[in-house]
């Protein structure tokens, strides 16, 4: 049936303590560049054809370049890549994206994004659940294509996997590059939600913001 790949983008440079935009235009560092392509290489082993896939990735520079380097190691352009507004910040996850980065300068990020995943709902974040009942409507709808490869942001993944049941997600176990939640359709039309731990041996990194 249909499959989603939803993913945190590849490594970047640590973004500057300075920085009031939280690295919006921070490329991929060269481990994030080869884990893209590497991913592209074993899903063009191992997924079905590349005819079968759209790429998606939010409006930012990571993003962008972690669907493009998934879509040329796949054997398409990486022009065929679609910026999606859903995937984007503030997409379906964030309603007041000034009120977030508030929070993050006042309460500290770490804190207030363990207080979001702990009590399911804080300041500029939509509810989780609702963000969850969003993004799978928005799925099912279709997105283009039988398979789909959506580049996207750690906390968006994040929601999914915990608001999905898959795995819990606090600042001690946190999404890693390359990591997020894998939707498989079933023939009843449920869908499966299951772990992408691109590296086994390291299925969670620490928060570093």
């Amino acid at each position: 049936m249909r499959c989603v790949a939803f993913v945190r983008h590849g490594e970047r440079p640590r973004i500057p303590e300075d920085d009031p935009t939280f690295g919006e235009n921070l490329p991929l560092s060269p481990a994030g560049e080869r884990m893209a392509r590497e991913c592209g290489e074993a899903l063009r082993r191992f997924g079905p054809p590349v005819s079968e896939w759209v790429f998606l990735a939010s409006r930012l520079l990571r993003t962008r370049l972690t669907a493009a380097a998934v879509a040329s190691a796949m054997g398409a352009s990486p022009e065929c890549v679609r910026v999606s507004p859903e995937a984007s910040i503030p997409g379906l996850f964030v309603e007041d994206q000034a009120e977030t980065h508030r929070h993050y300068f006042a309460e500290g990020s770490v804190p207030f994004t363990e207080r979001f995943f702990r009590d399911g709902r804080a300041e500029g974040y939509r509810p989780m659940a609702e963000t969850v009942r969003l993004t799978m409507d928005w799925i099912r709808r279709g997105l283009g294509a039988r398979c789909a490869f959506v580049a996207s942001h750690d906390v968006f993944a994040g929601i999914l996997l915990q608001g999905l049941g898959v795995a819990r997600v606090d600042c001690a176990h946190w999404v890693g590059f390359l990591q997020g939640c894998a939707l498989f359709e079933r023939e009843d039309g449920s869908w499966q939600a299951d772990w992408i731990v691109p590296d086994k041996s390291a299925p969670a990194a620490v928060f570093v913001q």
